[in-house]
């Protein structure tokens, strides 16, 4: 007994051992240097708090920079642990003419007030990009976020005009499988499970043309951050990534944007509400910006013959600050395809498909002293379908909506501590159906309420950023008993070298409550979204993830990290379903993903490179439904989007003379795909005289079947794409013209999109269907 009481007070000791040498490295200073602080808050002329105004530290005598930090929603900012001595502090704002002051800091804390005057500046936006990198290195413990700004993304080569889901394609963690859809897969994640954000709202389908581009129009863009993974509690939704993608509103006055491009032609206009008017309503400044985006094919080619296919885009955006510091937003968008075959003549058919998405919100974020209160309500909804005049008892539609409203409180407790708390509740439901001549192929209706809130604290200590959080969730579906899902979350950062380096580890779940049962491994086509429920289950996916990210110098940015995911809940169609049985429309499965990104960024400078490298494993296990088995067992294959190495090169390089080139090369290993391996000739037994006959409908591939191997058990030959973007601006009194041209797979590789097996010829042949050609584009557009 006493053997076994000494082993239980020892392992004590070892635990009080262990939390004293945790608390002290939270707590410890290094060495025993004395450290200073400088705490400040940025001001108008006016006398109203700037929040988001970039702050630079740089030591008096050096023009390297230090340290980088946004000021809070209440304009207050403050770097700690510093040395005794004299610093440089340079602020800037979009907006307002950048302030430098020196402050001298010989012990304690000192406090200092900057003031900004307002002034239509042009800001170095690639600059401030590489500072707001650096500031969220110093914040976040375990988000993996890579932020791309506007003119970042019109420098990346895109199939006629920018593209900010073409544009994401090139981060460290994405996957695509087609040049023919935009959709993007993250670490091993289904398309679906990423959660797109504008301005806070979702969109469930932000695609136009079945995924050949997006539905954002990129003069309308700020910027966009990608969370790949480590994501805090405040997200929630999807378990696999978050691109949060942010309007622009103007920097006041009037302005306006136009461009024209193979595609489509858009106009964008903005301006700032008059000052009188602003004042009149308790304002500080107001502005907003409202664009339209068509296609124009149908319009212009109508002499020649119809072309029956147009999209539509709507999206506006405006901003107000209060002079007391609030600020409200408003985001509104609206979009359709239309696909209209009715009045084609020599058309066998007559159909119309029209599918399209609205989003609408408004936002206040209110600065409490050091705290930040920021509250949203908003609407989205995504719906299709597809009529036939001819066949009146047929019908297939598909909607799904989401409204919400939701509250963010970020507390300040103290210097080296916060807490985030927050909530929200949305209604969401989907109503799909499929039906001809009076049978019902696929139907399903489902709505509810999904309740979700959390909390997450943060604790800095000179080395260490640590994060700590949970979340839950209750759906509850009208088609079954409320289901609740606590999705923890931990993230810790060691930093070294100066804080120039840091460790991180990262751990937690997430959840989802909706699929789509598009398939993924068509080059188009268009979600069907399915609330969980009666037909399908909750996704719960448990990630780790660790790494090292840090900067060298000024400009270059360099990440390394690794990662492991388990997923349970992730279905499929399920091809032997049963009619008659709505339940067993989608198959339940498991899923698992382990890999590596490389990131390698320079952010500044005539030559910007980036380099991002991915290897992933992804596998999906689902029951072998076809088998016929009561019991059947289970298959294990690579889903579509298991590429097992990617590498992204981009350039953009400014040339002189107002020319700017943009370059990518792009090289992914082969996608799995399921080999043919022979036919054979299989017969139907003639009940009347009992013979056996081919099977099938006759000709010479009747009686004829096709043997397959392993599912997803070939591999397409390896893709490879160069692409090139040329962009000269010309300055006028008015404004400017840009011209540029794009060039898509300059090489002109066959990258493969299918393989077909043709076993009817003699002998039997292969073909295949390959992804963009050489595809050049030109295009205009036109600020004034």
């Amino acid at each position: 007994m006493s053997g076994v009481g000494q082993s239980k007070e020892s392992r004590r000791r070892l635990w009080a051992a262990v939390g004293c040498a945790f608390a002290l490295a939270l707590t410890a200073r290094p060495g025993a240097a004395q450290t200073v602080e400088i705490r400040g808050t940025v001001r108008a002329l006016e006398g109203g708090l700037l929040g988001n105004a970039m702050v630079q530290l740089r030591a008096v005598g050096d023009t390297s920079l230090l340290r980088a930090i946004e000021t809070t929603p209440g304009g207050q900012f403050r770097f700690s642990r510093l040395r005794p001595g004299p610093y440089r502090l340079g602020v800037e704002l979009l907006g307002y003419a950048r302030a430098d002051t020196t402050v001298a800091v010989p012990a304690g804390v000192v406090e200092v007030t900057i003031v900004l005057a307002e002034q239509a500046v042009a800001m170095p936006g690639l600059r401030v990009e590489a500072e707001r990198a650096r500031a969220r290195f110093e914040e976040r413990a375990g988000a993996t976020v890579t932020g791309m700004r506007a003119e970042q993304m019109k420098l990346i080569p895109g199939l006629a005009e920018a593209d900010v889901l073409r544009a994401v394609e090139v981060l460290p963690g994405v996957v695509t499988t087609s040049d023919y859809s935009s959709a993007f897969n993250v670490r091993g994640g289904s398309a679906d499970q990423n959660l797109i954000l504008l301005d806070g709202f979702p969109v469930f389908n932000p695609f136009h043309l079945g995924g050949l581009f997006s539905v954002f129009n990129a003069d309308m863009i700020g910027r966009a951050d990608l969370l790949s993974g480590g994501f805090p509690a405040e997200y929630g939704g999807r378990v696999s990534s978050v691109l949060a993608i942010e309007s622009e509103s103007g920097e006041g006055g009037f302005e306006g944007s136009a461009g024209v491009s193979l595609l489509a032609a858009r106009v964008a206009a903005g301006t700032a509400l008059p000052k009188e008017a602003a004042d009149r309503l308790g304002l500080k400044n107001a502005r907003g910006r409202l664009s339209i985006r068509r296609s124009y094919f149908d319009q212009v080619l109508k002499p020649v013959f119809e072309f029956p296919y147009h999209l539509t885009d709507v999206q506006a955006f405006g901003e107000a600050w209060t002079r007391g510091g609030t600020r409200w937003l408003f985001t509104g968008y609206t979009g359709s395809d239309v696909l209209n075959l009715t009045g084609l003549e020599d058309f066998p058919l007559r159909v119309k498909w029209d599918w399209g998405n609205d989003v609408v919100g408004i936002g206040m974020t209110r600065p409490l002293g050091p705290h930040k209160l920021d509250s949203r309500f908003g609407y989205s909804r995504f719906a299709t379908a597809i009529r036939f005049p001819e066949f009146q008892d047929t019908d297939f539609r598909s909607e799904v909506s989401h409204l919400l409203v939701r509250t963010d409180l970020a507390l300040v407790l103290g210097e080296a501590a916060g807490l985030k708390i927050g909530g929200e509740l949305g209604r969401q439901a989907h109503d799909n159906l499929a039906t001809t001549g009076g049978t019902v192929f696929r139907q399903g209706r489902e709505a509810g309420w999904l309740l979700g809130g959390y909390v997450e604290g943060n604790l800095r200590s000179p080395g260490w950023l640590l994060e700590a959080g949970a979340r839950v969730d209750r759906w509850t579906p009208g088609s079954r008993s409320a289901l609740t899902r606590l999705a923890p979350r931990l993230a810790v950062k060691r930093f070294l070298s100066g804080r120039d380096f840091g460790l991180k580890l990262a751990v937690g779940r997430y959840t989802q409550f909706l699929h789509s049962v598009r398939d993924e491994e068509l080059p188009l086509g268009i979600d069907v979204w399915v609330l969980s429920g009666a037909q399908a289950p909750v996704v719960v996916s448990d990630q780790l993830q660790g790494g090292i990210e840090g900067f060298v110098g000024d400009d270059w940015q360099v990440a390394l990290e690794g990662y492991y995911r388990r997923f349970t809940g992730v279905t499929t169609n399920n091809v032997a379903d049963d009619p008659n049985t709505a339940a067993d429309d989608l198959a339940r499965g498991t899923g698992r993903s382990y890999g590596a990104d490389l990131l390698v960024r320079r952010e500044s400078g005539r030559l910007r490179p980036m380099l991002a490298l991915s290897w992933l494993h992804a596998r999906r296990t689902f029951p072998d439904l076809q088998s016929g088995a009561a019991s059947p067992a289970t298959v294990t294959y690579p889903p579509v989007f298991d590429r097992r190495l990617d590498v992204d090169f981009t350039l953009n390089a400014e040339l002189g003379r107002n020319v700017q080139l943009g370059g990518r090369l792009n090289y992914g290993s082969g996608l799995p795909y399921t080999r043919a391996i022979g036919a054979y000739r299989y017969y139907a037994y003639q009940p009347l005289d009992g013979t056996r006959k081919p099977a099938g409908m006759g000709g010479d591939s009747a009686g004829l079947a096709v043997a397959l191997g392993p599912r997803n058990g070939a591999r397409y030959p390896a893709y490879l794409r160069i692409d090139v973007s040329v962009r000269k601006q010309l300055q006028k009194r008015w404004g400017t013209l840009t011209p540029y041209l794009d060039v898509l797979n300059l090489t002109n590789r066959r990258n493969v999109l299918f393989y077909f097996f043709e076993y009817d010829r003699r002998p039997a042949a292969r073909s295949g269907i390959s992804m963009f050609p050489l595809l050049p584009s030109i295009g205009l557009e036109v600020t004034f």
